[in-house]
């Protein structure tokens, strides 16, 4: 089975309401659509998982989800002060409708999450048969930017380096990442990633230490399967 990861470039134009606050805001790091369901022609039904840079984030972010017209309606979970899931059922329109309608009578899966950025850009990744994902990119709308940034043979243990973390986990790592604290030399000590994502140092290390175990644990695995 083959996969590739697609990045959609949306123009400001074309962006959704909601992917449009993540441009102009700072209180969110990202957002990831983990489950949806297109079955129903009118509307559409997501779970989102959000992680915010400030405690205030998820209030932006509430603010926002009731400005949007097109929102019938929604429900916020916490996960923390910082990070948060929200249900979202909303009318069945722009690249929602599209996508569902280019996966019509095709056998391509998209495997979540899908990966909105904060600066207009939409990440996601589909396996299936080789004639059936490029005809996928073919159909794509014309006016929006694509790239394939990865393109193989589907690798079920890279998927599960990421799902066998923690949110928690995986966001004091990205945090940890994104700060250098894995760059030689360091840029960043474990104190800075603390506070940054509004947990005590020991708890961060711990964090750390888990999320490292467990990608250890998962690569020898891999290694132990060749």
């Amino acid at each position: 089975m083959r996969y590739l990861q697609l990045r959609i470039r949306f123009p400001p134009e074309t962006r959704h309401p909601m992917q449009q606050f993540l441009v102009e805001q700072d209180s969110i790091r990202r957002a990831h659509l983990r489950h949806w369901n297109f079955s129903n022609p009118e509307y559409v039904v997501v779970l989102f998982h959000v992680v915010g840079t400030t405690r205030k984030g998820r209030e932006e972010y509430v603010t926002a989800l009731d400005s949007v017209e097109t929102i019938q309606k929604y429900d916020v979970t916490p996960v923390d002060e910082r990070s948060f899931y929200v249900y979202i059922r909303e009318t069945a329109q722009g690249f929602a409708s599209r996508l569902r309608a280019l996966l019509t009578d095709t056998e391509l899966l998209v495997i979540p999450p899908i990966e909105y950025g904060t600066n207009g850009e939409m990440l996601f990744e589909v396996a299936g048969e080789q004639d059936a994902l490029q005809g996928l990119v073919t159909e794509l709308p014309d006016h929006l930017p694509v790239s394939v940034d990865r393109l193989g043979e589907y690798d079920a243990y890279r998927e599960s380096r990421a799902t066998a973390l923690t949110d928690r986990q995986r966001e004091v790592l990205d945090v940890a990442r994104e700060r250098g604290y894995y760059e030689v030399p360091r840029r960043a000590s474990v104190r800075e990633i603390a506070d940054e994502v509004g947990c005590s140092k020991s708890t961060a290390a711990n964090h750390l230490r888990k999320a490292e175990a467990r990608l250890v644990t998962l690569y020898g695995d891999r290694s132990d399967a060749k």
